[in-house]
């Protein structure tokens, strides 16, 4: 397999009781390691070989992975109770960290689920503010990004429920179209420990993250 003339080793490990695929790339950039995915993805979809859930890992700073390793990411993709055909991105760096990601445009979930993935985060995701806080309760993730524009729960209403919860120690991370100061007044005081506004700019979201769950 090769992007750019870039070749990649791959080894499979598979969980067949719960339907979980491992594909190990051996020193593989980030990017690699996300087009190969893509690439695996489809060939897999096209073979009907792909029944469960996929994951991707890389180790391009610390070695060949463990069996310990390995079987983690596994339980990671089985918890987050993902959907057949998901895809999850691991490199073996720091992945204890959690991140929940709410908010009600597809694309915006995934692009976020996608680079956080690619670096150590085990990422769930939720589209309105009644899931969001379904999946809050039962995964208590290390940090939440949500946006303001929710059906159900409107993200001030999850900001306020979530800060509520008897010892969590996590943060929020507002991420919205909404970019009046009355938005931000109220967003802060709701509890939100940091503000984003769109069009997204991914560098300075995940400077945020970084800074927040002290993911280094």
């Amino acid at each position: 397999m090769s992007n750019n003339d870039a070749s990649l080793s791959v080894q499979f490990f598979y969980d067949d009781p719960n339907q979980v695929l491992c594909a190990v790339l051996d020193n593989g950039t980030m990017g690699n390691t996300h087009y190969a995915s893509l690439v695996l993805k489809d060939f897999l979809q096209d073979q009907h070989l792909l029944q469960g859930q996929l994951i991707v890992t890389s180790f391009p700073e610390n070695g060949n992975p463990t069996k310990s390793m390995i079987e983690k990411f596994m339980q990671q993709a089985i918890r987050g109770k993902g959907k057949e055909g998901d895809i999850h991105f691991f490199t073996g760096a720091n992945a204890a960290a959690s991140v929940l990601i709410v908010d009600t445009d597809d694309i915006v979930r995934e692009f976020i689920k996608t680079r956080l993935e690619l670096k150590g985060y085990r990422v769930y995701e939720a589209k309105d503010g009644q899931e969001a806080y379904n999946v809050f309760v039962r995964e208590l993730p290390g940090l939440v990004i949500t946006e303001l524009n929710l059906p159900i729960i409107d993200g001030y209403q999850l900001i306020r429920k979530i800060q509520a919860t008897n010892s969590y120690e996590g943060e929020v991370i507002v991420l919205t179209d909404k970019q009046l100061t009355e938005n931000m007044s109220r967003a802060y005081e709701s509890g939100a420990a940091d503000y984003v506004t769109k069009p997204l700019s991914i560098s300075e979201l995940e400077w945020k993250i970084k800074r927040l769950t002290k993911n280094n």
